[in-house]
């Protein structure tokens, strides 16, 4: 049965040699004028068959269980493993046209979470209710689906193990999830991408890209408090490798 993850928010996917290597830029501490950006996975409590709540700080149910990201290397079953990966429905703005001297080396990225894809489906939408790029991965896999949250400092692993065909989330998003400021009353979110950048780098946030249609995902973060609206500047990116 095949399951589906919904990325949100502030991710690059990196190309790299066999898939992807998605990449959540650490916005805890943005700068000044710029809201701080959480990582976190998010799974409707119904969806989950077990789970390591103890190494996840501040997990709390709700609807819907968010379980918030530290530093970390994020492991998604089935995703991880060697096969076919489609892209062609993947569009998102470059980094790299934004600023020809970004450049990316993952290890030495500021990351919240690092996710390696090599399987399934990537394809672009809008998010429900804004004007920001969003990404959806479609793997087929059988069985229970375990995230396993590998933190860089060794600390114990986090895992939640969702039943077979559950819709996950993964955000890298303002606290709160929901963006209903105007967009020039803070900071723009998008400059939280140079923290990847080796190279000193100044973005400013894309156009919307007109291509996209609204995602018709039913995830619980979508609909919990009506729809999250988050701006062009808080979009899923692509670049390098």
């Amino acid at each position: 049965m095949p399951y589906s993850v919904q990325f949100v928010g502030l991710v690059c996917f990196y190309r790299e040699q066999g898939g992807r290597l998605a990449l959540l830029p650490d916005g805890r501490n943005p700068g000044k004028g710029i809201d701080p950006h959480y990582g976190s996975v998010v799974v409707a409590a119904d969806s989950i068959e077990e789970a390591e709540t103890a190494n996840w700080v501040g997990v709390k149910g709700a609807r819907d269980i968010t379980f918030p990201l530290v530093p970390c290397h994020l492991v998604i079953e089935g995703a991880d493993v060697d096969g076919v990966l489609d892209t062609t429905r993947q569009i998102l703005p470059q980094l790299r046209d934004i600023d020809k001297d970004f450049e990316i080396d993952p290890p030495r990225a500021k990351t919240i979470a690092q996710i390696r894809i090599k399987q399934g489906t990537l394809t672009s939408y809008l998010i429900p209710g804004g004007a920001a790029a969003i990404s959806q991965l479609d793997v087929v896999h059988d069985g229970p689906i375990r995230i396993t949250m590998k933190p860089d400092d060794g600390s114990p692993e986090g895992t939640i193990v969702a039943k077979p065909g559950t819709e996950i989330a993964i955000t890298n998003m303002a606290r709160g999830n929901v963006y209903d400021e105007l967009p020039a009353q803070n900071g723009s979110h998008f400059k939280i991408y140079e923290k990847l950048s080796v190279n000193p780098v100044s973005l400013k946030e894309p156009p919307a890209i007109a291509a996209l249609t609204e995602s018709r995902s039913k995830h619980a973060l979508f609909s919990r408090r009506g729809p999250i609206g988050l701006y062009v500047d808080c979009s899923n990116t692509g670049c390098c490798g």
